[in-house]
């Protein structure tokens, strides 16, 4: 119980993972550039964050220039190492309202995944360079390396378990990723295996029994290190098959959280990247760093808590009493604890064809071309944060199929920055995913006309024997009763 308590970490792996951390965050925002004028803007000036009066004081064209050179600025002193507890708080609270606050005020949903393993990890570097810069007792230290530890091993272990709830025990699961043109990046090579070929069905078992296992293994001070190689090899695996911008790498990142101090591991990583001199700081005050210990020791208490209340919302399908259900949606909303299903089948089983289409002749022009590297739409279709904005735009449909207001309104504020030529309307061709003949199959079974000019969408239905509206067979997904909770519309 004490090594639980009191796991340590080598002030050469900290100085590695921030140094790390800095590089990811500054190749993040550098990928991001090209598309801060969508990404980080509200829809008054042509963003996708709905615009509301403190958004559009924060998400405009006169500040983005600002913020950018702030944020490319923090990432360059972590990675110096000059003014890292500043940095860092900086990058948090920039991090923190992007991809976290803005999470259900926009189509980018925060940028999913990438977005909240940046604001995780910048939570974890801000504790650890604060802990050793103004705490010499190292109790906030020790706790924020207690807590972070525990909440890496607990994402892992929720993201194996909806897995292997939600289709990849029943072969639907990665296979879905790896040959959608929104995800995969060899999708023509393994779009001609035969869906039950034994890679497929060997990658969807290993994918939710790694994390698992992983997990599991990460929760015990003695097979920590083990538990991370694991994870560190699965996200290599990846990084090199699906189009995730640079969370595989964030996430591999995440794995030296878990070397310990003096073995193997540490000294190979410092050598290669040695810690500097502490720079001196005066000390905190003591009732700073005690609030701040109590703080992440009770985050380290309660996680399971509100991991328990959201699975039980889920799978159970029923909300807490409301005082309860009130607390734990603020709660987990503040911190951004979610329920990861990330890459799951209601997320992987269809895409989206983008026409704009003359009103006038009905001839189509191609609107997008996904993946492809194209300077003139300052690639916008190879960033991995578009294809969550469509997703997030689609899965409208199933996770609140009786409000038909909330994806209009998506949808609109999408399509305006697409620059739709006058008199066209934008048409999403939507494409189901079929394997049942033996092969992969992409059947269109809906369309989707949106009139800017009359701000409508016109669903067409193509095939009745699809929905899109109707969550997989294998997932366990329902109505909820609004974003942000796993509360569903209504108790079973």
């Amino acid at each position: 119980m004490d090594a639980f308590l009191h796991q340590t970490l080598s002030p050469a792996a900290q100085s590695f993972f921030r140094c790390g951390y800095g590089v990811l965050l500054l190749l993040t925002l550098a990928q991001a550039l090209p598309q801060a004028r969508r990404f980080f803007v509200s829809e008054r000036w042509g963003g996708y964050a709905r615009s509301e009066r403190r958004v559009d004081l924060v998400q405009n064209r006169y500040l983005l220039p600002v913020v950018m050179g702030l944020w490319v600025a923090c990432a360059a002193l972590l990675i110096g190492g000059r003014w890292t507890v500043t940095a860092s708080l900086v990058n948090l609270v920039l991090c923190r309202y992007f991809f976290i606050a803005m999470r259900w005020k926009g189509v980018l949903r925060g940028m999913g995944a990438p977005g909240f393993m940046t604001y995780w990890i910048a939570a974890c570097v801000f504790f650890l360079e604060y802990g050793s810069a103004y705490d010499p007792t190292g109790s906030v230290r020790t706790a924020a390396i207690l807590a972070f530890r525990l909440d890496f091993a607990v994402i892992m272990l929720c993201a194996g378990t909806y897995k292997s709830l939600a289709g990849y025990a029943q072969n639907d699961g990665m296979e879905l990723g790896m040959i959608n043109p929104w995800w995969g990046y060899w999708g023509r090579f393994y779009g001609r295996l035969r869906p039950s070929h034994w890679i497929f069905r060997a990658l969807n078992h290993l994918a939710y029994l790694t994390e698992i296992v992983a997990g599991l293994l990460m929760l015990v001070p003695a097979t920590q290190l083990a538990g991370a190689f694991l994870i560190f090899g699965s996200f290599a695996f990846i990084a090199l098959h699906i189009r995730l911008g640079f969370l595989c790498e964030m996430v591999m990142l995440c794995c030296a959280l878990f070397i310990p101090e003096g073995g193997l591991a540490d000294r190979l990583v410092t050598a290669i990247a040695p810690a500097g001199p502490a720079a001196a700081a005066a000390a905190a005050p003591d009732w700073l760093n005690m609030a701040l210990t109590i703080a992440l020791y009770a985050y380290a208490v309660l996680l399971p808590v509100a991991k328990v209340g959201q699975y039980y919302n889920f799978l159970a399908r029923r909300a807490l009493p409301r005082p309860l259900q009130a607390a734990l949606d603020r709660y987990t909303n503040f911190f951004g604890i979610i329920i990861w299903r990330v890459f799951s089948v209601d997320h992987t089983n269809f895409w989206a064809r983008m026409w704009f289409q003359d009103r006038a002749s009905g001839a189509r022009a191609e609107a997008a071309r996904f993946g492809a590297l194209e300077p003139r739409r300052r690639f916008r279709y190879a960033h991995v944060g578009e294809f969550i904005c469509l997703v997030s735009l689609f899965t409208t449909l199933k996770y609140y199929p009786s409000d038909s207001a909330l994806f209009v309104e998506r949808m609109l504020r999408y399509c305006r920055t697409l620059g739709c030529p006058r008199g066209s309307d934008v048409v999403f061709e939507y494409m189901s995913m079929r394997k049942d003949r033996g092969r992969f199959e992409f059947a269109p079974i809906a369309e989707y006309t949106v009139d800017l000019e009359a701000g409508t969408v016109v669903e067409r239905v193509i095939d009745p024997s699809v929905s899109a509206r109707a969550a997989s067979p294998v997932s366990p997904v329902h109505a909820g009763a609004k974003p942000g909770s796993y509360a569903p519309a209504t108790n079973s």
